[in-house]
């Protein structure tokens, strides 16, 4: 059996997330002008897409917009992300 990549483990992770905001969610990372899709989950809608999280380095859209209460899931998740592909980054979300 092979290996998971980054992007399959980082999409897997995202599952329970899109499950829980009932909506599509997908993450890309910064690289210069332009974005990489790094991860995605949840059913598509076709809809809209909102912006519900940005830093220096990662972008989290959804398909719908985010209530208020909903941005503590935003932030672990952003939070598992940095944890997965940069452990000594993950302390910044901390502080």
């Amino acid at each position: 059996m092979r290996e998971m990549s980054d992007f399959e483990k980082l999409s897997s992770m995202l599952i329970q997330y899109a499950a829980m905001l009932n909506t599509k969610i997908w993450i890309c990372e910064k690289i210069g002008r332009r974005l990489s899709c790094i991860a995605r989950a949840g059913d598509e809608r076709y809809t809209e897409s909102f912006i519900v999280y940005e830093d220096e380095k990662y972008l989290m859209f959804a398909e719908r917009e985010i209530d208020e209460d909903e941005y503590v899931l935003i932030r672990e998740i952003i939070e598992r992300v940095k944890e997965m592909r940069e452990p000594s980054e993950s302390s910044d979300l901390k502080e």
